[in-house]
Parts: C-alpha cells; sequence; structure tokens
C-alpha cells in the first residue's frame, strides 16, 4: 500500500549556531554582559531569554534587534540574534547577524547561504559571488557551489555558461543533480532536452519526485503544452499532482500555470534541502534553507508549503499556520497546505479554530469529500466522536458519487470505522470496518483495527484473531501489529505465546502504555509476577484517565477480576 521513501543523502553539519549558543544555554553570558555593557542590556537579554521560554519568538527578535543596533560588534549577540531570527522568521535580521559573526571568523557552515539568497533575490551578483567564496571555504555545503554558479548565470542570461554540467565529482552533489539538470534546462527554455531528462524521471515515479514532476508540468502547461504536462502527471501519484491534472483539463491556468525561472530553479535547491534536512531531524539547518529558498522564490505556494513544514517540525505552529495560510485555493497545493495547517491548529490544541478554518473552507468547496475528512478528524481530536462520524459519512456520500478510488475510499471507511467504534456506535462501526476491509482486502492497518476492535468485545474471536494474523503476515514489523496478536493470543488462552509475541512488540515501542499493560498482565497470568508488576509500572508512566487507576490497582493488588487490559 505504501511506498518505500528514498534515502535521503546525509549532509554533514558542523556545530550550527543553534547548537553552539543553546547547547551551552549562554548561561554566564548575562554576568559577563552586564559587567561590560551595563543593568540595561542585562535586562533585555533577560527578557529576550523569557521571551524564548515562552514560545514569544518574535518578541524575543524584536528585543534582539534593538540590542544589535546598540552592539552591533557583540559576536556573542549576534549568535543568540541569529538562532532567534531564524526561529521567528526574520530573514533580514538573520543576515545582519551573520554578518557580524562573519566579521569576526565566527560564521558557521551554513551561514554563506543567506547572504547568497540576499543577494540572489537583490540581483546583486557580486554580493552572491563573495557568498559563495565563503562557502568553499567552509566546506560542509561547498557542494552546491556549481548550483549557485549556474543560476547566477542563469538569472545573467549568460546562454552556455548558465547550462548545469551533467559531470560532478562531489557525491552530494550526485545526489541532487538530476533534478537540477531538469530545472535549469527548463529555466534556459530548452524544454527538449528537459524532456529527455523527465522521461525516466516520470517512469520511475518515485515519491521524491514529485515536486520536480509538478514544477515541470505548471511549465509546460504555461507554454501552453498540455499534452506533455499532462504526461508527466499521468501516474497521479500524489494528491497535488491529481489536483494539477484536473486544472488543466479543465484549461485552469490562474495558480497552476508556472513557467521555471532561476529563482524557482535555485529555490528548489534550497527548499529541497530544508526537507532532507528535516528528514535528518536537524530542524534548525531545515528552516535556514526554508528561508533561503523563501526569500529567493518571493510569492510561492511551494515555498510557503516548504517554510510552513518546517515551522512546524520545529513545533512552532503558529508561524506553520501562518505560512500554510498563505496559499490561495487555486493552487494545486490548496489541500495538502489546508490539511497541515489544521493539523498544526490540532497540534497546538486549538481544536475549534481548526474547525472554524475548515467550516469557511467547506462555504467555498461544499462538494470536496477531503474536507469533511479533515473535519471529521479534528472532531475526533476534540473527542466528538459522534460529530466526527456524521462528517465522516458525508465525506463517503461524495467520494462515492465523485467515484474516488477504492483505496481512498477504504481509508475514508476506516476513518467511519473508528470514529463509530469510539463513539460506541456498534455494530455500525463493525460494518463500516467490514466495508473498508473489502475495498481494501490486504491493507495491515485495516486488518489490524477490524480484529481488535473485536477482539476488545470478545466478540467473533475466530475471526478477529484471523485478521490479525493477516495483518502480522503482512507487516510483522509493526508493534501495534504484534501487540494485537500477542493479545489476541492472551485472548484464547494461548498465554506463553502471547509473551513472546508481546515481548518483540515492546522492544519496538518500550513507552507504549498498551504494549506495557498486556504484557504485564500475560507475565502475570505465566506466573511472572515480579516482572508483570514492573511492566505495569512502566505502563502507569505514560497512562492517562481510566487505564492510570487500573494499573495503579493491578500494582497494589495484582491481576484481580475485572482489571484485565481491555
Amino acid at each position: 500500500m505504501f511506498r518505500k521513501a528514498a534515502e535521503v543523502q546525509i549532509i554533514r553539519i558542523c556545530n550550527l549556531a543553534l547548537c553552539a549558543l543553546t547547547a551551552t544555554g549562554l548561561a554566564v553570558s548575562p554576568a559577563v554582559a552586564s559587567r561590560g555593557e551595563g543593568a540595561s542590556a542585562l535586562n533585555r537579554f533577560v527578557e529576550a531569554r523569557l521571551a524564548e521560554s515562552s514560545k514569544e519568538l518574535q518578541a524575543a527578535a524584536a528585543i534582539y534587534r534593538e540590542s544589535l543596533k546598540e552592539q552591533p560588534d557583540n559576536a556573542l549577540l549576534a549568535g543568540k540574534a541569529y538562532v532567534s531570527a531564524i526561529e521567528a522568521g526574520d530573514f533580514d535580521l538573520a543576515a545582519k547577524a551573520v554578518r557580524t559573526l562573519q566579521l569576526r571568523n565566527k560564521a558557521d557552515p551554513e551561514m554563506p547561504l543567506l547572504l547568497y539568497a540576499e543577494a540572489f533575490a537583490q540581483r546583486d551578483w557580486n554580493g552572491a559571488d563573495l557568498a559563495i567564496v565563503e562557502l568553499e571555504a567552509l566546506k560542509n555545503f561547498a557542494f552546491m557551489q556549481p548550483f549557485l554558479e549556474a543560476w547566477i548565470a542563469t538569472a545573467k542570461g549568460r546562454g552556455a555558461a548558465a547550462i548545469l554540467s551533467p559531470k560532478q565529482d562531489d557525491t552530494t552533489a550526485k545526489y541532487y543533480l538530476e533534478e537540477q539538470l531538469i530545472l535549469n534546462r527548463l529555466a534556459n527554455r530548452q524544454e527538449r532536452e528537459a524532456v529527455g531528462l523527465l522521461a525516466g524521471l516520470v517512469q520511475r515515479n518515485e515519491a521524491r519526485m514529485a515536486p520536480i514532476r509538478m514544477i515541470a508540468a505548471r511549465h509546460f502547461w504555461a507554454i501552453n503544452d498540455a499534452v506533455t504536462a499532462k504526461e508527466i502527471l499521468k501516474s497521479r501519484s500524489s494528491g497535488p499532482e491529481q489536483n494539477l491534472l484536473e486544472q488543466i483539463e479543465a484549461g485552469q491556468k490562474k495558480g497552476a500555470a508556472q513557467k521555471v525561472t532561476a529563482s524557482i530553479g535555485l529555490a528548489f535547491l534550497f527548499q529541497r534541502l530544508s526537507n532532507d534536512l528535516a528528514a535528518q531531524r536537524a530542524q534548525f539547518p531545515s528552516q535556514v534553507m526554508a528561508q533561503a529558498g523563501g526569500r529567493i522564490a518571493g510569492q510561492s505556494d511551494y515555498a510557503y508549503l516548504t517554510l510552513g513544514r518546517a515551522y512546524a517540525a520545529a513545533e512552532s505552529h503558529n508561524l506553520a499556520v501562518d505560512e500554510f495560510a498563505r496559499i490561495g485555493q487555486d493552487s494545486p497545493y490548496y489541500l495538502v497546505a489546508l490539511s497541515s495547517e489544521v493539523a498544526s491548529l490540532v497540534t497546538d490544541h486549538k481544536y475549534d479554530q481548526a474547525i472554524a478554518r475548515l467550516d469557511v473552507a467547506l462555504k467555498s468547496s461544499p462538494d470536496a469529500p477531503e474536507l469533511y475528512i479533515l473535519k471529521g478528524q479534528s472532531l475526533q481530536a476534540r473527542g466528538d466522536n459522534v460529530a466526527a462520524a456524521i462528517a465522516f459519512e458525508s465525506a463517503i456520500e461524495l467520494g462515492e458519487k465523485l467515484q474516488r478510488p477504492d483505496m481512498l475510499m477504504a481509508s475514508y471507511w476506516l476513518a467511519l470505522g473508528g470514529a463509530r467504534e469510539q463513539a460506541g456506535i456498534w455494530p455500525a462501526g463493525l460494518q463500516a470496518l467490514q466495508k473498508a476491509n473489502e475495498l481494501l482486502p490486504n491493507s495491515p492497518t485495516i486488518l489490524n483495527y477490524l480484529g481488535y476492535a473485536q477482539l476488545e468485545r470478545r466478540e467473533n474471536k475466530e475471526a478477529a484473531v484471523a485478521a490479525i494474523k493477516q495483518a502480522h503476515d503482512l507487516r510483522s514489523t509493526s508493534p501495534a501489529i504484534t501487540d494485537s496478536l500477542g493479545w489476541a493470543y492472551f485472548i484464547t488462552g494461548e498465554h506463553d505465546r502471547a509473551v513472546t509475541f508481546l515481548e518483540s512488540a515492546l522492544e519496538g515501542e518500550p513507552k507504549d502504555p498498551t504494549i506495557n499493560e498486556h504484557l504485564g498482565d500475560a507475565y502475570w497470568t505465566v506466573g511472572r509476577l515480579y516482572e508483570a508488576r514492573y511492566a505495569w509500572k512502566s505502563a502507569k508512566l505514560f497512562a492517562e484517565g481510566d487505564d492510570l487507576q487500573r494499573l495503579a490497582s493491578k500494582i497494589d493488588l495484582g491481576l484481580q477480576p475485572g482489571l484485565l487490559s481491555p
């Protein structure tokens, strides 16, 4: 059901300003500052730190901005200002801080990229060239040099000098070469060569290359070559690709058609790096790259999407919401952006705001089943499973009218089954889960839910165990499914076998309270009492509500009647 994600090239990262400054916490810097710069500087520093600790990122950045005006040569302050600026999305402050750090020979490897992005956006070619020299000197991102130089030449219209060479010695550069070659050819109006390069990319149909297919298709649509654009999108492999194809088939150019320029091609290099660094959990440099790409691209839906994702990954959900909200309804990325916006709101427990946002969207697009799915998920997060089920029912009705593919409809029925099951609407919940399984019979997720929901109710045990076994055969590496199978064996009296599978599940998810409680119950039943209490105590660390009280009773009394895990 799912494609395996392509491996992401590992980008070496030295001690960035974030790491160097945040790791030490600058614990002694206020005292040092007060001796040399007075109590007012110390007070502002404390204010900034308090703002940071309260997640008031813009307020902290504003304080550092004013402080840096008063002390423009203070490298320690510039370092903190740089980190704060990136976290708050203040590109200008970040660039100013980088200049101070460069003068003190304290620049980190990624910093020249901000100055390059600023210079490129302003068509300051000397400044861009100087940034490349600095970048090469700092090594880590030197692999970008041929790409950066080619995009400068493209922007200046230098003909042959603007053509990126397909021969690159650096391993990391080679990893990004194919997509950069395609964008470079399109930007230089060498569409025939680009089509040749795109053929293999389209044939492979890799999820990682979906953004390149999107950029290329939008370019060909902009030059009125709908045939090539539709050929690139023929696999409809992602939601945005499906949306763009529908826009092209409907003859809609607003929000869909977009020629590749030097700015778009270069910005994508930074956006790709942002996504790859985020995959390595390097959230801060990911934000740096996303902001550099945004400065170069200007008003761009994909730039907003990338920056929003970088903020969301760093748990700056207010900033993420602002970026996602910039993407208009005529963009093929609109639904992805709206989904991401709602996810950030829900993560911040702003359920009512998320639902209100979806209600506004539904007024404009009342026939979009995806919006009802998002609304149902938001209602579930708020704990209103009955209302969620109603939203999912609407999504299914619309999806069937629009003849959505079985795989997608199966996910809708699974959502409905889950909402009904959690709301206690049974056996209607079972019927929805069975329908999902009928549409997509070999989905481990559906099979596991179908089996476990019945097992929890101690009904249809034979069919429930069979469904969970099938799920495990399909995805034996899943701790959740392995736990389900172990619990199924426990319920059916195969206690020793249950222990084996539950121990295996715990290896994959050692902090999961359900797995720990299941294992504790199984241990107690086979006479391993000390280990049972240890497992229950582990489960209690992460449990909530009724589960917490039940676990406390087990730890005190052992596995008594009525205390068995659901």
